[in-house]
């Protein structure tokens, strides 16, 4: 069958686990010449050959930034220093689906060891704060402390926190981000920076929040996100238009569920994926751009991305257990 024309099949679990395997071979770095030529002439076979050898390469280079968490087990995205190489990973998520991968699952998040309070997969916590506030942290998220008698600072190592905080006439209420920094002004409000692209959101469900960047490249005067009102900060610190929220939509979350509207496919994606153990890729900037109207179970990912998947035009292709491939 001619390559220039494959057949639009969706791969098979068995024919993409086979070609991520003939991938790891290839890049091993002692495959022969005639292995290239068997390659070749497998993904030859079929439209459904060739679909699973393209998805391999492209997770072979995507894999390139990724790193196995040395004590929960879980892939993360990103590099972390001189992290496996994508064949460590890649066999990982094709070893693992066979052996049953109980350890990817995870525990604690206590790889970041800054962080004061921690939560892991899957997993929601409150605490309550040294002076009277309130913090609930969601799946896979950790804050570190900062308290004095002049200040209450709060730094979000990872996640999504909502914040319940205890009026205090001398010490301002603060939580930093990146280079984000939001001021409470008596007042209830959660920050989450589990969006894609490195973006972070700041809502608010009661009083108001000051909302400053102070990166390098987007210092700005700070801006008043008010009850019932929601702002988001690109990666470059750009503050965005402010933008009406409903507090339901804000709480969701805290009940399991995850209120979508008019969010795109990768900050759906993103929030997913503190409730699953393995790897969820998107595949194509169009993809993660299409925009998503719907309520999901945040405890059932698989089953929400189910849901998106009979919703939207694209298909969710479960390579294992542990590597999940959302396309259009």
């Amino acid at each position: 069958m001619s390559r220039d024309h494959p057949e639009r099949l969706p791969p098979s679990t068995e024919v993409s686990d086979e070609a991520l395997r003939w991938v790891m071979r290839l890049h091993s770095g002692s495959a022969t010449a005639a292995d290239h030529r068997c390659f070749e002439s497998w993904r030859t076979l079929s439209g459904e050959h060739e679909a699973a050898a393209r998805e391999a390469e492209a997770l072979w280079v995507d894999a390139g930034n990724l790193h196995l968490d040395p004590v929960t087990g879980i892939v993360k995205p990103g590099r972390r220093g001189k992290g496996p190489t994508r064949r460590k990973v890649l066999t990982g998520a094709v070893a693992l689906a066979t052996l049953g991968g109980g350890v990817w699952a995870g525990g604690a998040f206590r790889n970041h060891r800054s962080a004061d309070y921690a939560t892991g997969l899957g997993e929601t916590r409150t605490v309550a704060l040294p002076d009277g506030s309130r913090a609930t942290l969601n799946a896979r998220s950790g804050i570190a402390l900062a308290f004095s008698p002049s200040e209450r600072r709060i730094h979000l190592v990872e996640g999504q926190v909502f914040f319940e905080v205890a009026p205090d006439g001398i010490r301002p209420f603060r939580v930093e981000v990146n280079d984000i920094r939001a001021t409470a002004l008596g007042t209830s409000f959660d920050v989450d920076s589990n969006l894609a692209d490195g973006a972070v959101s700041i809502s608010v469900t009661e009083h108001a929040v000051d909302v400053a960047s102070f990166s390098d490249r987007r210092r700005s005067e700070p801006v008043r996100v008010l009850e019932s009102q929601a702002v988001v900060i690109d990666a470059e610190g750009r503050i965005g238009a402010i933008a009406a929220q409903s507090p339901s939509v804000t709480a969701a979350w805290r009940s399991g569920m995850y209120i979508a509207e008019n969010r795109t496919l990768g900050d759906v994606v993103s929030a997913l994926r503190a409730y699953h153990p393995g790897w969820l890729v998107i595949r194509g900037e169009g993809t993660a751009k299409l925009l998503v109207n719907a309520v999901l179970n945040l405890r059932t990912p698989d089953d929400s991305l189910d849901a998106l998947a009979s919703g939207l035009p694209i298909m969710v292709r479960r390579i294992s257990p542990y590597l999940v491939v959302i396309s259009s």
